[in-house]
């Protein structure tokens, strides 16, 4: 039996920020360059699916889902809905087609209009897809409110009443009044203390039991992932470098980048803390990036292949279901994070390849 059509499909999705040109460009006639936020990203969600966007802060995860929920107009690649090609949808088409995907933003303080009260914040996305009366909103809204735990009665109080996961749910509620198909969640628990953290995610998961709904939770919060997500990709400087099912990307990472990013999560174990696998070296710079892997100039296990061709993301050595990204996958994907310490044990050399490997 064949797997159904993907709720949304990425294929080659690119958004590259143009950096405004200085006198001495101009002058000089250098041409203009770009920062490569997202570059290249494929990969799908499934109806019902939670899949984490993890990555270290700037590697693109946000700008991503800003794409997928059409609030960045791509750069290159396509974006499929139920198949259906939405990369340049606009006007009333784009309107109607923002019902099936809302987003919550990861500042529940600013992303609140505190003018405006709570059936208002809620049910704007209400009125602007269907036209609903004043008094249509405001039964809508006082009958969603209990499902993100918040009280029917505080239909007519303002943001700053609320304290931050209260402010959080609103920003829940908001996304759910139109029954979208899929939520992205922008860092949804990064600004609440951990006890707040717990209930917000409870929530997440029940609702999406309850109305079958996709997630693409963007987060640094590898126990967010954990809890709520089916599957993982794993994001650095724009690129995905690996991808699969959450329980085996966690505990048995491929690429080197997601052992370091994994080994970077706090342990209260002291002795456990002195075995940690390490990186070092400069992050490149995301203006016009050079031929490569991204990872190269931090990568214990770099070779001059790895310098001059991008890796392409393919099953991974070990398990076929995993994606990796990796021209030395096949050598480093075994070896535990705790057993790499300061640097990379000895591994046979990779054979020479036409690009200097």
């Amino acid at each position: 039996m064949s797997d159904p059509t993907p709720l949304l499909e990425t294929e080659g999705v690119e958004k590259l920020f143009p950096l405004t040109r200085s006198l001495s460009d101009v002058v000089t006639r250098t041409p203009g360059r770009s920062v490569h936020a997202v570059d290249g990203v494929s990969l799908t969600i499934r109806p019902g699916e939670a899949l984490g966007l993890i990555g270290e802060s700037g590697s693109g995860k946000t700008t991503f889902g800003w794409l997928a929920a059409r609030l960045h107009e791509p750069t290159a690649g396509t974006i499929r809905f139920e198949g259906a090609d939405v990369t340049h949808l606009t006007g009333k088409a784009l309107q109607r087609w923002r019902s099936n995907v809302q987003v919550v933003f990861q500042d529940p303080v600013g992303s609140l209009d505190p003018r405006l009260r709570v059936w208002q914040i809620v049910g704007e996305p209400i009125r602007a897809q269907t036209g609903a009366s004043r008094a249509e909103t405001r039964t809508k809204v006082e009958a969603l409110l209990p499902s993100v735990g918040l009280p029917q009665d505080c239909l007519d109080q303002y943001p700053h009443e609320f304290s931050g996961g209260g402010r959080q749910r609103l920003s829940v509620a908001r996304a759910l009044s139109v029954d979208p198909k899929l939520i992205v969640l922008d860092e949804p628990t990064s600004a609440l203390d951990v006890a707040v953290q717990a209930q917000i995610l409870n929530r997440l998961v029940e609702l999406q039991r309850e109305r079958h709904i996709a997630y693409l939770l963007i987060t640094h919060n590898v126990a967010a992932v954990r809890y709520v997500a089916d599957r993982v990709a794993v994001l650095y400087l724009g690129q995905l470098v690996e991808m699969g099912g959450v329980r085996e990307v966690l505990e048995h990472p491929v690429h080197p980048y997601t052992k370091a990013l994994l080994a970077a999560v706090p342990i209260p174990d002291a002795r456990r803390r002195k075995m940690r696998y390490r990186v070092e070296g400069d992050i490149p710079s995301l203006i016009d990036p050079k031929p490569g892997c991204r990872f190269a100039p931090r990568c214990p296990f770099v070779i001059d292949r790895c310098r001059v061709e991008d890796p392409k993301l393919r099953p991974a050595p070990s398990a076929p279901d995993r994606l990796v990204a990796c021209h030395r996958a096949e050598d480093v994907g075994d070896i535990p994070a705790e057993a790499l310490l300061q640097t990379a044990p000895e591994l046979p050399k990779a054979a020479p390849t036409a690009a200097g490997g």
